[in-house]
């Protein structure tokens, strides 16, 4: 099967993410912390393979003390634009699921 226009199945597990995928994790960050004065995402991927997907963090200020983290799990790179048909990324927020995103210091402006 295929991988749908946007997206590109790859085995090499680069870094960083490109432009499409910045820009997927941005429009992803402004839905998911609609409210939010702030929204930070990491630098790079906090995992990347393509048995596991390719992991990227989001935070905003939660309203107590802290912050609200969010795990975005694209199922493969991205190259282009993302329809919804072909939209399968994970967006994972409970405690457990974001553990990887607590701790770290390569945040940087999602928006």
């Amino acid at each position: 099967m295929a991988a749908p226009s946007g997206m590109v199945a790859t085995a090499a597990a680069a870094e960083l993410p490109n432009a499409a995928e910045i820009r997927y994790v941005r429009e992803t960050g402004a839905a998911v912390y609609r409210r939010a004065p702030v929204v930070e995402r990491t630098r790079g991927f906090v995992f990347a393979s393509a048995a596991d997907g390719y992991g990227m963090c989001l935070r905003a200020p939660a309203k107590d003390d802290g912050f609200d983290h969010t795990l975005l799990v694209l199922q493969r790179r991205i190259v282009g634009s993302v329809s919804q048909v072909e939209d399968d990324a994970a967006i994972l927020r409970r405690s457990a699921d974001v553990a990887p995103c607590r701790g770290r210091t390569d945040w940087v402006s999602a928006r």
